[in-house]
């Protein structure tokens, strides 16, 4: 999404340059780069490295007008180095979920307390992720504002189908595909979506796009269960063509601040199921279906059900689309705009 957002910030001629707390290049890098915007990689790969923080307080020292961090380690480095620079900059986050780990440790936050008065405006990507800061940090609330996220309608909209045997062999030709696009991390839950294969009939096939820390633990877990039908894509670069391919979206997750995937989806014409979560619930609320977080047996009611159901299709299409044009990637940069103005003094 950072691609997407800079892309069009360069469209409204502002100045940018991106730091990544690594020295890991890669193509969304490349990507920035080719837009003829400055990308500067920190030479230390271990993101909580003491050497970050003198790496954030050069880079910040270029006295910006607006310094807008995501995650964590940004958040903290660029509120420790306010201390020791002086510079007429604005400090811009982003929340970008609805829990974390830090919120269950006093110590945390006493430090997320002070780490978030350095900061000017707090953007949410919810109304989930926005009560859920402010309820643990009752400080934040006057100067949290909600933008959603975005993404580039087209690129989903306008997507080709694959061809299903590029990505799966042992297919029959009424087989329902159902696809899950996260990251295989703590906040994700696709061993709940692998239990619930097991009671769906033979001919539903479970794709699961993406990689991360957790993913040999998810494939071993698949194998207790019908791993002939669970698929590994790891990680892919055409999600949109894939999405395209498949019959239903399922989205497991433990907590979520947005669910940015469930609009690429729905984006690309999928019916969707995901967990009732804050965050994610108001993504597809009015538009698709839920069940309780780790509930194998709901969840496997509501892929039969939607795979079942007669409806007019070009009805629920309209909706669908009146749904996800809220989250194009121009109303996101739009928003963001309004909060750096306001955070500067210059709005309207």
């Amino acid at each position: 999404m950072l691609v997407d957002i800079v892309e069009e910030m360069k469209k409204l001629d502002l100045s940018i340059e991106v730091l990544v707390l690594s020295d890991k290049d890669d193509i969304y890098s490349e990507k920035i780069r080719s837009l003829d915007i400055p990308v500067h990689f920190s030479p230390v790969n271990i993101v909580y490295h003491p050497l970050q923080f003198f790496i954030v307080r050069k880079f910040l020292k270029k006295n910006f007008d607006i310094v807008h961090t995501h995650l964590y380690a940004p958040q903290l480095y660029a509120a420790l180095v306010q201390r020791f620079i002086n510079v007429n900059t604005s400090f811009i986050t982003t929340e970008h979920n609805t829990h974390n780990r830090r919120r269950e440790a006093k110590i945390f936050k006493l430090l997320d307390n002070w780490m978030y008065k350095k900061y000017t405006k707090i953007i949410a990507i919810s109304e989930g992720t926005k009560i859920e800061l402010n309820n643990y940090l009752s400080n934040t609330y006057d100067k949290t504002l909600i933008v959603s996220n975005g993404i580039r309608l087209e690129h989903y909209i306008n997507a080709v189908p694959l061809k299903r045997e590029s990505l799966i062999t042992n297919y029959l030709e009424n087989d329902k595909w159902i696809i899950m696009v996260a990251a295989m991390r703590d906040q994700k839950d696709h061993e709940t979506l692998i239990r619930a294969s097991k009671l769906l009939p033979p001919n539903y096939h479970i794709l699961l796009v993406g990689e991360g820390e957790r993913f040999s633990k998810v494939k071993e877990y698949a194998k207790k269960y019908e791993d002939n039908k669970i698929h590994f894509l790891g990680r892919r670069l055409d999600v949109p063509s894939i999405l395209k391919t498949c019959d239903i979206f399922v989205l497991s997750s433990k907590w979520e601040g947005f669910g940015l995937v469930a609009v690429e989806a729905m984006a690309a014409g999928l019916p969707l199921i995901v967990t009732n979560v804050p965050g994610l619930r108001e993504v597809v609320d009015g538009v698709g279906r839920f069940f309780e977080v780790g509930d194998e047996e709901e969840l496997a009611k509501q892929i039969l059900n939607t795979a079942n159901e007669t409806i007019d299709e070009s009805k629920i299409s309209n909706i669908r689309k009146e749904k996800f044009h809220l989250y194009s990637i121009e109303n996101t940069v739009s928003n963001y705009l309004d909060v750096y103005l306001e955070a500067t003094g210059n709005e309207g």
